[in-house]
């Protein structure tokens, strides 16, 4: 039986995915219903809606994942791990592009690469999704490879051949599974903040612009700087919170059974379960289908 401080992380962590669930699941039914009905969605929508599924998908896979291992002495947890894998490493692209997309849009720069990016951002969205999905199994083919080598090729051998097969799965686990996995999730972590900061430097600009030409403060244009930069703002807190436990998490791995391991999971499902509300109350569709369905719950 767990203690009764890993207990009660265990009830916020499963409250965090209750909402996470909840949040996500509200994206996908409102984009999808939209898509089912056109047969198509704007990109912004389209990386939502990919988003809210995996996310969806994520927190369902730690729920599982989690309580399984710490309930069971079964390693097939394990396979769990490898689908939490990939729908993690797609989550931290898809989350990257939504925030390249708010930039490219909204970014008042007139470099002609700018340009040709606002011109062309919008068609590359579905086959940014789709290199996504490609790079996550650059995590899923190794996680699935390192756990057959575990748990089905050592059953056959002797004790000498499985302790040479153990040292050399965790010589693949240190020098290639873990960096790969470091790289893959801190290069869309650079691509976030890089986009970040090219909006925050477009709204410096937009500002100086409107002193010199005494624009109204009140100017369309720099309304939408500043609520995208909140948002942005905003979900880079969580998403840093969720990124460095990560990195030390894959660097120094903590025990399911240790009290320190259930806080962890609090702390970076904080973010998860916080952020598709954000999206939903700063986002007009998703807005206005929140206020029909608690008007009419029947209508979504």
């Amino acid at each position: 039986m767990p203690s009764l401080l890993i207990l009660l992380f265990m009830i916020l962590f499963l409250m965090e995915s209750v909402v996470a669930i909840l949040g996500n699941g509200f994206i996908i039914i409102v984009l999808g219903r939209k898509w089912v009905q056109y047969w198509t969605l704007p990109p912004g929508d389209m990386i939502l809606a990919s988003l809210g599924i995996s996310r969806f998908f994520l927190q369902w896979a730690a729920v599982l994942s989690n309580f399984y291992r710490y309930f069971s002495s079964n390693n097939n947890s394990l396979y769990l791990g490898i689908f939490w894998n990939f729908t993690n490493v797609t989550t931290f692209w898809f989350t990257t592009w939504l925030a390249v997309f708010y930039c490219v849009k909204i970014s008042s720069f007139t470099h002609p690469i700018f340009f040709w990016l606002k011109w062309r951002i919008s068609r590359c969205v579905p086959w940014l999704l789709l290199c996504s999905l490609l790079i996550s199994n650059l995590i899923f083919i190794p996680s699935f490879v390192k756990t057959y080598l575990v748990f089905h090729l050592p059953v056959t051998r002797n004790y000498s051949e499985k302790t040479t097969l153990h040292g050399r799965t965790r010589v693949l686990q240190w020098y290639f599974y873990l960096l790969l996995q470091m790289f893959i999730l801190f290069i869309p972590f650079l691509f976030f903040l890089a986009s970040t900061i090219l909006l925050i430097s477009s709204l410096c600009q937009h500002l100086g612009n409107m002193q010199h030409h005494s624009a109204s403060p009140q100017d369309q244009s720099m309304q939408v700087h500043i609520t995208t930069l909140k948002s942005l703002f905003f979900f880079l807190i969580l998403y840093t919170s969720y990124v460095l436990p990560l990195i030390i998490a894959l660097i120094a791995p903590v025990s399911v059974c240790s009290f320190w391991f259930w806080v962890w999971q609090v702390v970076i499902y904080a973010g998860i379960s916080i952020h598709p509300a954000f999206l939903i109350l700063n986002t007009s569709k998703l807005r206005r289908a929140l206020k029909k369905m608690l008007h009419d719950p029947e209508t979504v």
